[in-house]
């Protein structure tokens, strides 16, 4: 399988590559004891380092941010002043859109045009939509009586940051999510520490830098790279963050509310899917079962609200398999770099493992692979997109989330059954529905037990819209003026005037 020819990189980007591992805390890089490599998952070589952070580096960084928070200006400045350091982080952005998309790409194993049409585009989104919500910390006023007539009262509240914010993201989109976190909490006037994944730093890194060039203080922004285990359990269990937000596995999202909760610390966990998509008879299957594709396979699959379970209305189960199929073994698997790339490589050799321990053990109890061989020989974490059609909902590769290229289908009969089978699962991030029939729409979408619905549509997000789950995908929201709201705290002030 191809690999990327990083002579294709842009200068800018050869050089972020070849600066050696560094954190970042209270606006400078730190040099670390130890290093961490970044691989290209095209090829599986070593392209640069990464500093590898400890607890010692997770208590300077929030140190650092205690005192942005509680002595710098940051949260003082009027809500305009914030938003104009925002949108000028969101220029910088788009200045260096190539360097950051290519950074992605080489790191995580995306395609470029994935990385620079929505990750890089959406993380510049995320940050201009929540810029326009600084200093809107509106509180009320309450009218409060009491029985002496005497006394007269003046209710009212406040809405305040909540302090330091620590952010832990996975490494499949790691700029998008990394805004995702950063631009409501900045926004809200608090000050960050993120911990990005040790499998996908680069962007991340570079990120704070332009967070520095566009004036935004120093020690508002800090960036510790690591390992899970050493930096991020440190940063989950410090008793100097007002809150922690988590992005990744509903295994580690556990962990992390454990460890929070020793200090009561707020959480919200944005965890694992296994989102189904439900396509009716009546959909129009020319233009639903490429988006259909386009939904699990997008980045890999390595995409939190894939969906990986595909139910078809038994009238056209058969037409609807062999398109879906045909669509499948026609998409282009690649290097990121190659812009006829239409899938790249999974982000490491320990997912790849992952990947393809699914599918050997759904082999083995007897799943049908209807795509073919989903073994690629060479260089590089790839894994062919597979289509399975399992005959049991109990299965593994049905009820647990496999987190790269593959999806099962299976027939249903009816609204009722739809409904039965894509509830049917620990997780309840999204669905998907394809159907004419607005009103068959607007009568299944109440019904399905998940945080967002897209319907005739992939589910791309949108900076406005909240993204989170219910059941074992978690609680909490990103995106949307519900990730505003999270980062703020309410004051009651009750005030007697006579």
């Amino acid at each position: 399988m191809q690999a990327n020819d990083l002579s294709l990189l842009s200068p800018e980007t050869r050089r972020a590559l070849d600066i050696p591992g560094r954190l970042w805390i209270a606006g400078e890089p730190q040099e670390a004891n130890e290093h961490l490599p970044v691989i290209d998952p095209s090829s599986g070589r070593q392209v640069g380092a990464i500093a590898d952070g400890d607890a010692w580096s997770v208590d300077a960084a929030i140190r650092a941010a205690r005192e942005a928070f509680d002595r710098g200006p940051w949260r003082r400045m009027p809500g305009s002043e914030r938003e104009a350091r925002l949108r000028r982080l969101a220029d910088l952005m788009e200045r260096d859109a190539q360097l950051l998309a290519e950074l992605e790409t080489v790191d995580v194993g995306m395609p470029m045009w994935m990385s620079r049409g929505l990750n890089v585009a959406g993380a510049i989104g995320v940050l201009r939509f929540m810029a326009n919500l600084a200093g809107r910390t509106y509180g009320k006023t309450v009218p409060v009586h009491t029985p002496d007539p005497e006394a007269a009262y003046f209710g009212y509240t406040r809405r305040e940051p909540l302090g330091v914010i620590g952010a832990i993201i996975p490494w499949n989109v790691p700029l998008m999510l990394a805004t995702w976190k950063l631009a409501p909490a900045l926004a809200a006037g608090c000050s960050i520490v993120l911990k990005p994944s040790e499998d996908a730093s680069c962007s991340v890194l570079h990120l704070a830098r332009l967070a520095s060039e566009a004036g935004i203080p120093s020690g508002v922004v800090n960036v510790v790279t690591g390992r899970g285990v050493t930096a991020g359990a440190a940063l989950a269990a410090h008793p100097g963050v007002n809150k922690i937000t988590f992005t990744g596995s509903t295994a580690t999202g556990k962990q992390i509310a454990r460890a929070a909760a020793e200090n009561v610390t707020q959480v919200s966990l944005e965890l694992g899917g296994k989102s189904p998509q439900i396509l009716f008879s009546d959909a129009d299957l020319d233009k639903a079962i490429p988006s259909i594709a386009n939904s699990v396979f997008l980045n890999s699959g390595q995409v939190c609200v894939a969906g990986s379970r595909v139910y078809i209305e038994r009238a056209i189960y058969d037409e609807a398999m062999e398109r879906l199929v045909r669509h499948v073994r026609e998409l282009r698997i690649g290097c990121g770099l190659d812009p006829q790339t239409q899938l790249g490589p999974l982000v490491s050799a320990k997912q790849q493992d992952r990947v393809l321990r699914f599918l050997d053990d759904a082999v083995a109890s007897g799943v049908q692979m209807l795509t073919g061989d989903y073994k690629v020989d060479g260089p590089g974490f790839y894994v062919r997109p597979t289509v399975a059609a399992p005959k049991d909902e109990r299965t593994a590769i049905v009820r647990q989330e496999v987190f790269g290229p593959v999806v099962t289908a299976a027939p249903f009969s009816g609204i009722d059954e739809a409904v039965a089978l894509a509830n049917d699962t620990d997780y309840g991030l999204a669905a998907m529905v394809w159907t004419r029939d607005l009103g068959r729409m607007h009568s299944i979408v109440p019904q399905l037990q998940c945080g967002r619905v897209a319907v005739n549509t992939e589910p791309f997000p949108y900076p406005a819209l909240p993204e989170g789950g219910r059941k074992a995908s978690g609680y909490g929201r990103d995106n949307g003026e519900e990730a505003f709201e999270s980062y703020l705290d309410t004051k009651a002030v009750l005030l007697r005037y006579a």
